[in-house]
């Protein structure tokens, strides 16, 4: 009988590194001071605009960033007009869409007096205050 022979092969295999500098990413921790004038410029000839919502890396993105924001602020406007006069036809009474060419003001909602109580936090009293109070409340019921 023969024996078997295991014959195992190694490879020296080596890889060199090449690294090239890559510049960093323009963000909100390193702002560019020509960008932020530009997008100021935006912003004061665009003032129906939602401002958190103009944004970019650059002028090209600044520019497109409006029209969104723009749509944005008109759907929130929208809604706020639609809240408000809900709230005005709500408090008039009516159904429907107001005809009238006075606007009217809607009162806030009336309170009655009398009836509050003063509210201390118990941490701040000291021992014999509060031990007052316990008989005080006691003697009320």
């Amino acid at each position: 009988m023969s024996e078997t022979e295991n014959i195992v092969e190694t490879v020296d295999v080596q890889t060199a590194a090449i690294t090239t500098a890559v510049p960093p990413p323009a963000t909100s921790q390193q702002p560019n001071p020509d960008l932020d004038k530009v997008r100021e410029l935006v912003l004061k000839a665009h003032p129906d605009v939602v401002p958190d919502l103009v944004a970019g890396s650059s002028v090209d993105e600044l520019i497109a960033s409006v029209e969104p924001a723009r749509t944005a602020y008109q759907r929130i406007a929208d809604h706020v007009r639609e809240s408000s006069s809900r709230a005005v036809e709500m408090s008039s009474g009516r159904e429907g869409p107001d005809d009238s060419a006075t606007p009217s003001i809607v009162q806030p909602p009336t309170v009655p007096a009398g009836g509050g109580t003063n509210v201390t936090d118990p941490g701040d009293l000291g021992p014999t205050t509060k031990i007052a109070q316990a008989l005080a409340a006691r003697k009320r019921m």
